[in-house]
C-alpha cells in the first residue's frame, strides 16, 4: 500500500515538474515592469499591414504605413500611478519607442494625423477590447495626449508604430515620468 502511494506521489510530482517547465518556457503576453513613479504593462505587439479601430461614437478608424515596405504595429499598454498625488502625462512620439535592442527604436505615431475615417474595416486588422473585467492590460481607446493620472489609478490603450517589415519588436521604451524599458524577448536566454 504505501509503495502504491509512492508511486502515486512520484507521477503527481513529475507531473507539476513538466507542468512549470512548460509554463516557464514561453515568452509573456503581457510584461509589466515599476519604474520609480510609475508602472507600465505592455502587451506584445500586434503587426498587421494596416489596423482599424471603432470609435466609442461607432466611427471606423484605418491606420495605414507610410511606405510599402513598412507596417503598422499597435500595442496595448497600461500606465498605473502607485505614488505621486497627481502625475501629469504627456503621450506623443517622445513618450515611447517600440524596437529592438541592437539600436532600432521607432517612436509612437500620432494615431490622430495618422487615420482615415472609413465606413468598413473589411480588410483590415481590427484592435478590439478583448480583456476581462479584471484584466490589466484591457484596451478600449487610443492612448495619446494630455492625461491627468491620479494616485492609485491607470490608464490603458493602444499605441500605434509605424515600424519596416522584418524588424524584431522585442523591446518597449517608456520614457514620459520614468524611463522603463520592457523587454518581450529574453535577451539574455542561451539555448
Amino acid at each position: 500500500m504505501l509503495s502504491m502511494v509512492g508511486k502515486r506521489c512520484v507521477a503527481l510530482l513529475m507531473a507539476l515538474m513538466a507542468l512549470a517547465i512548460l509554463g516557464c518556457s514561453s515568452d509573456p503576453d503581457v510584461v509589466g515592469v515599476r519604474g520609480r513613479s510609475i508602472e507600465i504593462h505592455a502587451k506584445r505587439p500586434v503587426v498587421a499591414e494596416k489596423l482599424s479601430y471603432q470609435a466609442p461614437g461607432n466611427e471606423f478608424y484605418v491606420f495605414r504605413p507610410k511606405a510599402s515596405n513598412r507596417q503598422m504595429a499597435a500595442v496595448c499598454v497600461t500606465v498605473v500611478n502607485r505614488t505621486s498625488t497627481v502625475m501629469p502625462l504627456e503621450i506623443n512620439p517622445e513618450a515611447a519607442r517600440l524596437g529592438n535592442r541592437r539600436g532600432e527604436r521607432i517612436p509612437a505615431s500620432d494615431p490622430f494625423e495618422r487615420s482615415a475615417i472609413v465606413e468598413s474595416t473589411d480588410d483590415a486588422s481590427v484592435l478590439r477590447d478583448t480583456g476581462d473585467e479584471e484584466d490589466l492590460s484591457r484596451c478600449t481607446q487610443l492612448l495619446w495626449g494630455q492625461v491627468q493620472l491620479d494616485r492609485q489609478f491607470q490608464v490603458s490603450g493602444w499605441m500605434l508604430f509605424d515600424v519596416p517589415k522584418g524588424l524584431t519588436l522585442g523591446t518597449f521604451w517608456w520614457d514620459e515620468v520614468d524611463e522603463v524599458v520592457l523587454d518581450y524577448v529574453e535577451y539574455r536566454r542561451r539555448n
